[in-house]
């Protein structure tokens, strides 16, 4: 029997306003762009939405301009919080519940990912430190969370992303590496792809990475 999604997953696209001041600011560091997109969940969300909701959210950039996705399980953004001329159209709802309920194991995929690949270096007496992978070792560690995620990639585009800049305290500034990783995968464990898919994969989820977006691949 297959199994179905139990919580409904909403996704949102909001086509950016190149003459905001509003998306300038927050396009300028992403703890503003985080604060923005958690100002679009109700106050019972508590402190924190991206926990409550799983919110998860990715920025594309065009040469037309910029897309914001944000992903939620539960409750969609409220577009009514967005400031004034804030998007250029209509905000973009989809319920991806249908989606997900048709990733069965055999299914091909095309998938799209922004992340900051890392590994861990360990020296005697010290603590790990956490460095950066780009390249082949960056498409290494996809390949291996992807396989976590239930998936078997059959071809991977690795593409270097704008380093994402946010600010952590008064002066204390963030730099994380980011990495588009495109592609065609065989789901193998549906579970593990709809776990990734609602909870986000790697580090930095918080500042727009992680979001794991699938499509059904048809073959030209």
């Amino acid at each position: 029997m297959m199994a179905t999604a139990t919580t409904a997953v909403h996704l949102a696209r909001i086509t950016l306003n190149p003459r905001s001041r509003d998306v300038h600011n927050d396009l300028r560091d992403h703890t503003a762009l985080h604060r923005r997109v958690s100002a679009l969940f109700p106050d019972q969300a508590g402190a924190s939405p991206r926990t409550a909701h799983n919110v998860l959210y990715r920025l594309e950039r065009e040469h037309a301009g910029a897309t914001l996705l944000i992903q939620s399980t539960g409750i969609a953004i409220n577009r009514n919080a967005l400031p004034a001329h804030y998007n250029t159209t209509d905000v973009d709802y989809r319920e991806l519940t249908p989606l997900l309920n048709w990733a069965t194991a055999g299914r091909t995929i095309r998938y799209r990912i922004d992340a900051h690949p890392l590994k861990t270096e360990f020296v005697p007496g010290r603590r790990g430190r956490r460095v950066p992978l780009a390249g082949e070792a960056a498409i290494t560690w996809w390949e291996r969370k992807a396989a976590d995620a239930g998936l078997t990639v059959q071809l991977v585009l690795d593409t270097p992303q704008p380093p994402v800049l946010a600010t952590r305290g008064e002066r204390k500034r963030a730099r994380l590496n980011a990495t588009r990783f495109d592609g065609i995968a065989t789901i193998t464990d549906p579970q593990a792809l709809r776990q990734a898919i609602t909870t986000g994969i790697g580090q930095g989820r918080a500042f727009g990475l992680g979001l794991l977006s699938i499509a059904p691949h048809r073959e030209q």
